[in-house]
């Protein structure tokens, strides 16, 4: 038997296949290219740009609706924000955090001058802050981790690294950074699955669904592991790792407990045949009735989050 023919065809073949692949990754590239020309052009986004910095000009709180200051709100638009005011009053604020900083570490959502105080919240006070009042939602995990998140994206608009040697009562803010991490390693974590959890709320909402006062962690709350939290915690440690210097002693120990966090994720929140991350891992029973079927969900807060 002639094996050219054969030959032929298997060199027939491989080529015919390197050509598809370099023309689809071609039309792959120039694809993306037309998709960044349009949405370069797009001058929409410049105008919701320019409507957010206006916006962002007017105070530090969510909008007019709130008199709070929120931490995840604040690391949300703090870098659009510091685009159009100037730094101090932003320091000023994440320093505020700090003084309402529990003796286990955990961080406050928000803070309210005490005459503006219109709902009904178990409020802190500090004598480190006399006119404010301070607020915490149990419910949810991800309060440290914005604070990390924030002082992080502060310091690398502003190149203010001296906050972090700011003392609040006796600690500088690097250490009191720690603490707050800290905080969800001690109080947060579910050993089972190496991860930390919250009360079940709504992608990366506040609120839970067995209650209308839904944001205090009760005896019908179901405490559950969800991507969100988990992503929101390793950004947090990512970010600490970028403002204290990763041949800092602390560094080694936050590098693994990062790295063991991704590996965790992976192997309990992501759903490999869905290829997507599950929306609630639930650590003793659901809040939903057995029909709903919650991985037909696309949870796209969490997600993008984690992506």
């Amino acid at each position: 038997m002639n094996p050219m023919p054969t030959l032929k065809r298997s060199l027939t073949a491989c080529l015919l296949g390197i050509t598809i692949s370099v023309t689809a990754e071609t039309d792959q590239r120039l694809g993306q290219a037309a998709l960044a020309k349009e949405i370069l052009a797009d001058q929409s986004l410049r105008a919701v740009h320019q409507m957010a910095q206006k916006l962002l000009k007017t105070g530090l709180t969510a909008g007019s609706g709130y008199g709070e200051v929120w931490i995840r709100d604040l690391n949300t638009f703090i870098e659009v924000a510091l685009e159009v005011n100037e730094p101090p009053r932003f320091r000023e604020s994440l320093l505020t955090f700090f003084k309402f900083q529990g003796t286990n570490g955990d961080i406050v959502d928000g803070y309210i001058p005490k005459d503006r105080t219109n709902v009904n919240y178990k409020y802190r006070s500090s004598p480190l802050a006399p006119t404010l009042l301070a607020h915490k939602n149990t419910v949810e995990t991800d309060q440290e981790s914005s604070l990390v998140q924030a002082i992080r994206k502060y310091v690398t608009v502003t190149g203010d690294r001296a906050i972090l040697d700011e003392t609040i009562a006796g600690r500088r803010v690097r250490e009191r950074l720690a603490e707050a991490l800290d905080y969800l390693l001690k109080e947060r974590f579910d050993p089972s699955h190496g991860l930390v959890w919250g009360a079940t709320t709504a992608d990366w909402g506040d609120v839970q669904p067995e209650h209308a006062w839904g944001v205090e962690l009760d005896a019908s709350s179901h405490r559950a592991i969800d991507i969100y939290d988990n992503a929101m915690f390793v950004i947090g440690i990512e970010d600490y790792l970028q403002l204290v210097g990763e041949t800092a002693p602390e560094a080694a120990r936050w590098k693994s407990v990062r790295d063991e966090l991704k590996r965790k994720v992976r192997e309990h929140l992501w759903d490999a045949k869905q290829q997507k991350f599950i929306p609630h891992l639930y650590l003793a029973g659901s809040p939903f009735p057995e029909a709903f079927d919650e991985s037909a969900v696309y949870y796209h807060g969490g997600t993008a989050v984690a992506i």
